[in-house]
């Protein structure tokens, strides 16, 4: 299942990008890693199950698999298929000149939503939390 849809991904897509000829199958890989980077937070949000049923947190989940999306026309898609490659390895030091798996255009959004945090949540009541382990 993909969290947002071509229509989305043109409406997001910055101009200096064409439009790809497989967006529906690199939504739904983006869709894919953007819940595997917010611990399964975006399936939540995307699905509006309590606590996650702020419509900013599910836009933003629908902006983030876009900007992930962009990401990979950019620098492409190849490295998070094949892992980092082009490293450079000398005793204990290693260096690596290609970016990590998600974007960051794709993080910040997430951030800005919350849904990168990984620390305790303080807002919720402790009976909706015991509920809900996320």
């Amino acid at each position: 299942m993909s969290y947002a849809t071509a229509t989305d991904l043109e409406a997001r897509l910055s101009d200096a990008y064409a439009m790809p000829a497989n967006p529906t199958k690199l939504l739904e890989k983006a869709s894919e890693l953007i819940d595997y980077a917010t611990l399964g937070r975006a399936d939540l949000c995307f699905n509006r199950v309590p606590p996650f049923v702020d419509s900013k947190q599910r836009q933003a989940v629908i902006n983030a698999t876009c900007d992930q999306v962009e990401f990979w026309l950019e620098t492409g898609e190849e490295h998070d298929v094949l892992g980092l490659h082009g490293s450079l390895m000398a005793g204990r030091v290693q260096a690596q000149n290609l970016p990590g798996y998600l974007g960051p255009r794709a993080a910040r959004t997430l951030e800005t939503a919350g849904l990168l945090y990984q620390g305790v949540d303080v807002y919720t009541p402790i009976t909706e939390r015991s509920m809900n382990p996320l």
